[in-house]
């Protein structure tokens, strides 16, 4: 009898184990978003503590002001450079179409896109069918500024009051264990600021860069292709080629030379973040080795979709942090 009692409870202990990852697989979007509004703290932190070295306010409170400033910053940069980014945006989704054209009839594509036009009508999908995806398009714009707006205002919660998090986060693990997860988390802590403020950095530079290089060879929309530029630097490796595709076909609208000249200033760019920008920041940053890096975007991409590609690095980061054994 008691044999049977025995495995039958492993086998009541397995079920729960297996309950609870499904539990938690369902709701991974959830932990996610959780992630991001630590990201978003943790950079609210990094901004506030020389803040608070300057003016001698405590850190808890110079959050409050540099959240305004910072907030404000990004608005006020909307209103004076949103028409300007908003016409650009909206040119060069007008323009897309005929780069594209451009770009197949200068390699002689249109044969190749005709019989991929002729298999497509063949599985065309059906008017309800197109209505179910524009409303599952309407679903997910929704779920993003619903995303947008947890991630900012979690973030802004967490920053206030990290300690009272930390100590709920710590409570959850037996008493002779927290202080080793006590001293993991601001490992954490740290190469997380450390990663956000290198590559905030660098995005910056890279955006800039891009923006003169694509000015100065006359590429339309230059200002949204360097803003998408700087945006997609966030993902490593993926995001800068992704970013040049658009810029490659506007260029082909005004001539091949024009074309190869930006992808001289891509490349030029990029090498330029490798070998100068990130040097510099390498003291201050998490360095992860390129092939772990590519194949960590990859694989929480496929695991998490978009929103694991892009937080793929900074949970990389935190990966490394947690396994790296603890300097006692």
């Amino acid at each position: 009898m008691g044999a049977h009692w025995s495995a039958a409870r492993w086998v009541m202990v397995a079920c729960l184990v297996v309950a609870l990852f499904y539990l938690a697989w369902q709701v991974i979007d959830i932990f996610l978003l959780v992630f991001a509004a630590l990201l978003v703290s943790l950079a609210l932190h990094s901004l506030a503590d020389p803040f608070s070295r300057l003016t001698g306010f405590p850190e808890r409170y110079a959050v409050f002001p540099v959240a305004l400033f910072t907030f404000g910053a990004i608005l006020g940069a909307g209103f004076l450079f949103g028409s300007t980014i908003q016409a650009q945006t909206s040119e060069l989704l007008r323009d897309l179409p005929t780069a594209w054209h451009t770009f197949q009839s200068r390699f002689h594509l249109q044969q190749m896109s005709n019989d991929i036009l002729k298999q497509a009508e063949v599985v065309a999908p059906s008017g309800e069918t197109v209505l179910s995806a524009i409303q599952g398009l309407t679903s997910n714009v929704l779920q993003l500024f619903v995303g947008i707006f947890l991630v900012v205002v979690g973030g802004l919660y967490f920053a206030v009051d990290p300690a009272l998090y930390r100590r709920l986060f710590l409570d959850l693990w037996p008493e002779a264990q927290q202080q080793l997860v006590s001293r993991k988390l601001d490992a954490i802590s740290t190469d997380l600021r450390s990663f956000l403020k290198a590559q905030l950095i660098s995005m910056a530079v890279v955006g800039v860069l891009t923006y003169i290089g694509l000015a100065a060879l006359g590429i339309p929309s230059a200002l949204a292709l360097a803003l998408f530029t700087a945006l997609a630097e966030f993902v490593p490796m993926v995001g800068p080629v992704v970013s040049a595709v658009p810029a490659l076909l506007m260029a082909l609208t005004i001539g091949l030379d024009s074309a190869l000249w930006t992808l001289v200033v891509f490349v030029g760019v990029q090498q330029a973040e490798s070998n100068l920008i990130t040097p510099l920041l390498q003291q201050r940053m998490v360095s992860l080795p390129p092939a772990v890096t590519l194949f960590a975007v990859v694989a929480f991409g496929n695991l998490l979709g978009p929103l694991g590609i892009l937080l793929a690095t900074p949970l990389t980061v935190l990966a490394f942090a947690a396994l790296r054994p603890s300097q006692d």
